[in-house]
């Protein structure tokens, strides 16, 4: 993870030096106050109405398809 923002949603650094936004929500384990910067986290992608999105994130390496 690249950042927490304290108004419920922060963004994950991507490979490719994208990002995808995620709400407090979407935040599975451990909750979102708890994750940190630079957290290894795992997450499904998904469109959103605004863009890429991250979907239940949680603490873990991500697999990356190759």
């Amino acid at each position: 993870m690249r950042r927490i923002a304290r108004c419920g949603h922060s963004f994950i650094e991507m490979p490719d030096g994208g990002e995808l936004y995620f709400h407090r929500d979407n935040a599975m384990s451990p909750g979102f106050d708890r994750l940190e910067v630079g957290m290894d986290v795992q997450f499904l992608q998904q469109t959103g109405d605004e863009g890429p999105q991250a979907k239940r994130v949680s603490a873990g390496k991500h697999q990356f398809g190759g």
